[in-house]
């Protein structure tokens, strides 16, 4: 599972390390096009804004994102890497739990841990509808 490379590659990191490590996710360029960032692909429960879309490709799901934060960005990258390239009956399969592993919560406060936890939520809601 892609959580798991994800959980062992962030925990080789600490501290600030994991936070720049984020932050050079973010310089990634995002695979949402700026016209599909409309409110009905924000992520609710944000500080930052947040846009996502799911679709599937060659029967992969495809998880599309983009966010305004340098850091909200790198972990929006992780989380939508996690669903993105597998069939959808694994897709499927993904639950909340299965991101403790990765670390970043700790890295957050509160108000930003709900962030994480209403993206991944979202995302597993448009991945259900496929």
């Amino acid at each position: 599972m892609k959580i798991s490379k994800w959980s062992d590659d962030l925990n080789l990191l600490e501290g600030t390390d994991r936070l720049q490590y984020l932050v050079d996710l973010a310089k990634n360029s995002t695979t949402l096009p700026k016209e599909l960032r409309t409110d009905d692909r924000l992520v609710g429960g944000c500080m930052s804004k947040i846009w996502v879309d799911v679709g599937v490709k060659n029967d992969l799901v495809q998880v599309y994102y983009d966010s305004d934060a340098m850091i909200t960005k790198g972990i929006t990258s992780i989380v939508c890497d996690c669903f993105s390239d597998i069939p959808v009956s694994d897709a499927k399969k993904i639950k909340q739990q299965d991101f403790e592993g990765l670390g970043i919560q700790q890295l957050l406060t509160p108000q930003r841990r709900n962030g994480l936890g209403s993206l991944i939520e979202t995302i597993m809601n448009k991945v259900d509808r496929i």
